[in-house]
């Protein structure tokens, strides 16, 4: 070069800190991807299409027929008695319930049956045709065919359950749902009605049990009474309480009139002990013969007395009055006697009747305490008795209701719609195997670009290679047989003639952006020996060196080529055939460094290469490398040195820590990630001044369809200005 040029690194833009970009979704990416494998989903779709096509035609057309059913919400009453199956207004969780009954195998089995379809090959593909007996393996296929093709769903939350059954004969489809839905209906009224005779038998033999229960535990009652003479004289008590009650009434009033005349007879006694003559006792004054003979002896006084004033005391008419008087006198006092041994005679009696009553009560309280030890298990008895008298009653009134009830069972669901024969299929369904060709198509096509973007280990891109090497990126060098001008023409030239022979061309251009990126890319330094190397080999090393000597020389600088490849000798096999001195009798002091410079023949870049046949010593064991490096670096703009890779090749490295930089060559999507990676590391290791990547032989086509970030994408834009 003909001035080194200071650069002054330009700062990027800081970034928007509230923006987060490693959460952006790169859409430019995904069209880059989709662009580049375009015909990948392009095959992948058509692919999907022929296999959907090919199925929908090869598919055997099936019907489905739909009836529908309701669950009553409220249950017809005829007797106001409750059922033997209880009916409840339904819920979600009894909807869902009945759902799974129409799918219960045993309704299904009842379907199959009624159809006779274990005989038809349709639903019993081991049918055979004339069969009588039962086969119950061949029932549980057509039960299980049967089941594959049933679909019961709930109508969104109402009450109503829609049955679907898929048949490859409509008619045959419409005949197996409407027999699900009859023998569904007819089964819940069969089911009660089994239920209500189930529950009649049950009571009738119960009811007989519990008769002769009732009567075994009255008889007992009635027995256990005669032997303990426990008779009833009303519901509420028994005879020898009746008795005893009256006996103690009675006895209460005898005592009361034992008191009563004792009393009596205890004041007449003390009047007659005080003189008195009895008469003012009660008794004697109530008695009518005591006052007829008071009034007699009354009337006898007063005689008396008329005739005592008359004719005197001793006159015989008063001697007669006086003696009626006194015999008066003699018979009130005789009745007053008989009145007091009467009333003596009355409390003696009186007594004895209180006695007698009294022991009579004792007796009846005897045998009271008797009828109550004994009316306890009198008692166990009757409770049994009436027990077995209830139970008797309540099982009696409900097995008269379930009688009542039999022939009034009603289904709690109902046929809402038959299913009518289907007039179309309902598969295969046209739009269905579009959808699934277009999304299985893009499903397996984007599969097969995400698999096989995995799978690529190539880098591609200058934002793949600073991202995965960390490194900028020179220059994109282009393949040149991908070139618009020559993909169908062919190659004018050699690539490595290209940049002097068509130096306006998109070719010579790159080589030209890779050499003033070399030129602006030291930080504060002159680079003057700069040495090309690569991972791997077939990257595009000797090209690359050529054409970028030449592109230098043909703008003026002074540029030397030195082939360092001491196995490979590319560059000397290509531009040097015939040198019969060379880089290693330059190193080993047998010749002098003008001897083995060569001209190169179509710009005026020298070329430093080695013999052909020349031993195959390693440039790395010479001391003289350094000291000749130094050399030209006085003497020439830009030296390039044209390494082996680094990684088979361990000289490489040495080679480039003597270098002021060094290029590295990337083949685009071929270098892997990996390799790169590694080969940098070992020039890391040495010290070596890496300025930056090259991307080379690059697909311009496939670029341009598939990178929005390199130059080759814009090359309809800025093609005008190449003359490929």
């Amino acid at each position: 070069m003909d001035a080194h040029v200071s650069r002054r690194p330009s700062q990027p833009p800081e970034p928007d800190a509230q923006v987060d970009r490693g959460a952006l979704i790169d859409l430019r990416r995904f069209w880059m991807i989709i662009r580049r494998r375009w015909l990948l989903l392009c095959v992948a779709m058509l692919t999907a299409i022929v296999v959907s096509a090919t199925a929908y035609f090869s598919a055997e057309p099936r019907y489905v027929a739909t009836a529908q059913v309701a669950l009553e919400r409220t249950a017809e009453r005829v007797i106001n008695v409750d059922s033997v199956v209880p009916t409840v207004d339904p819920d979600s969780a009894a909807v869902d319930t009945e759902v799974q009954v129409l799918r219960s195998p045993e309704l299904i089995g009842r379907v199959v049956d009624r159809l006779q379809l274990d005989r038809d090959p349709m639903f019993n593909k081991m049918a055979v045709e004339g069969q009588t007996r039962p086969d119950p393996i061949g029932k549980q296929r057509a039960i299980g065919t049967v089941l594959s093709g049933l679909a019961v769903k709930r109508d969104g939350l109402s009450y109503a359950i829609s049955v679907s059954f898929e048949a490859e004969s409509p008619q045959r489809a419409t005949q197996v749902v409407n027999t699900i839905v009859e023998e569904y209906v007819s089964g819940q009224a069969g089911t009660k009605a089994q239920a209500t005779e189930r529950a009649s038998r049950f009571l009738e033999q119960r009811l007989q049990r519990l008769r002769r229960q009732v009567l075994d535990a009255e008889q007992a009652v009635v027995a256990y009474r005669g032997s303990q003479d426990l008779f009833s004289a009303s519901n509420t008590s028994t005879v020898t309480q009746e008795e005893l009650s009256g006996l103690s009434t009675q006895l209460a009033q005898a005592r009361a009139e034992s008191a009563a005349a004792q009393a009596r007879l205890a004041a007449t006694r003390a009047q007659l002990r005080r003189g008195g003559t009895g008469e003012e006792l009660g008794d004697s004054l109530d008695s009518p013969v005591v006052s007829q003979l008071r009034a007699q002896r009354a009337e006898s006084a007063r005689t008396v007395a008329a005739l005592q004033k008359r004719y005197g005391p001793r006159h015989p008419e008063v001697v007669r009055a006086q003696t009626a008087l006194q015999t008066s006198d003699a018979q009130i006092a005789a009745e007053v006697q008989r009145i007091v041994a009467n009333v003596s005679i009355q409390a003696d009696i009186a007594r004895q009747r209180a006695a007698s009553l009294a022991g009579s009560v004792a007796s009846s309280q005897g045998k009271l305490a008797s009828d109550n030890r004994a009316s306890v298990r009198l008692n166990e008895l009757e409770r049994n008795a009436e027990s077995a008298r209830t139970l008797y009653q309540a099982f009696l009134d409900r097995y008269r209701q379930t009688v009542a009830q039999a022939g009034l069972e009603r289904s709690n669901a109902y046929i809402v719609s038959r299913a009518r024969v289907p007039n179309a299929p309902s598969s295969p369904n046209p739009l269905i195997f579009a959808t699934l060709a277009i999304l299985g198509g893009l499903g397996v096509g984007v599969l097969l670009v995400v698999l096989l973007q995995l799978l690529e280990r190539g880098l591609e891109s200058s934002d793949g290679i600073e991202k995965a090497l960390a490194l900028p990126t020179l220059a994109s060098l282009p393949d040149a047989s991908t070139l618009p001008g020559y993909r169908k023409a062919g190659l004018p030239a050699p690539p490595a003639e290209l940049p002097i022979k068509r130096p306006q061309s998109g070719f010579a251009e790159a080589f030209r952006t890779l050499r003033t990126s070399i030129q602006f890319a030291g930080t504060g330094k002159r680079l003057c020996v700069v040495a090309i190397t690569s991972s791997v080999p077939g990257e595009g090393k000797t090209t690359t060196t050529m054409g970028l000597a030449r592109a230098a020389a043909a703008s003026g600088s002074s540029v030397l080529l030195i082939d360092c490849d001491a196995r490979q000798r590319a560059s000397s096999r290509q531009f040097a055939k015939d040198v019969t001195v060379g880089l290693h009798e330059v190193l080993a002091g047998e010749a002098m460094l003008d001897e083995a410079i060569v001209q190169d023949t179509l710009s005026s870049a020298n070329l430093l290469p080695q013999r052909l046949d020349g031993a195959g010593i390693t440039l790395a064991d010479s001391p003289r490398l350094a000291e000749l490096l130094d050399t030209v670096r006085e003497r020439y703009d830009l030296v390039l040195l044209d390494c082996p890779p680094v990684l088979p090749v361990d000289e490489a490295r040495v080679i480039a820590s003597m270098a002021d930089g060094v290029v590295f060559l990337v083949r685009w999507r071929k270098t892997p990630a990996k390799a790169a990676a590694a080969a940098l590391r070992r020039l890391y290791d040495v010290q070596a001044e890496v300025v930056g990547a090259v991307l080379t032989l690059i697909d311009v086509r496939e670029q341009e369809r598939a990178g929005f970030d390199e130059a080759s994408y814009y090359l309809r834009e800025y093609r005008q200005y190449y003359a490929d």
